[in-house]
């Protein structure tokens, strides 16, 4: 189980909670003003750690980085989907960064691990997880510095 991932929610103040989605659903982000977060999270997520973690970082980016409501509706307008797609992308980007730090990439590296898979298993993260992370700027433009 991903603690410290738990333990940061429980810090800030928000409430985790266990349901039943129906997939493809995962996991849910909800805030209201003047109540404590919530972030559900699908009781089939317990059967794969390194997804567990990805999914709930994930979550606590969309804490970290969204602002307003951006619910996903069954029919929007164009300029909806964009904000829905920029809060996604923020808390994917929050959650590679805090999973997989700079620091952390270079010590791999260092260590000869670059495989996709090798990767996955050192930070304990999926190798979607991987992939988004490495395509980041700043791994993008460092790459060829990192290994040196």
């Amino acid at each position: 189980m991903p603690f410290s991932l738990l333990k940061m929610a429980s810090e800030h103040g928000i409430v985790v909670e266990y349901w039943d989605f129906q997939p493809p659903l995962e996991a849910v982000y909800w805030s209201f003003p003047e109540l404590p977060p919530v972030i559900g999270l699908s009781n089939a997520l317990f059967e794969y750690r390194a997804h567990f973690r990805c999914v709930l970082a994930e979550e606590l980016g969309h804490h970290f980085t969204t602002t307003g409501m951006v619910i996903p509706k069954t029919f929007f307008h164009y300029r909806d989907r964009l904000e829905v797609s920029r809060a996604e992308y923020r808390a994917m980007r929050w959650a590679a960064l805090y999973l997989m730090p700079l620091d952390m990439l270079r010590k791999a590296f260092r260590k000869g691990i670059y495989e996709r898979w090798e990767l996955a298993d050192f930070f304990d993260v999926t190798e979607d997880m991987v992939d988004f992370r490495m395509a980041l700027p700043d791994i993008r433009d460092k790459l060829r510095t990192m290994v040196m």
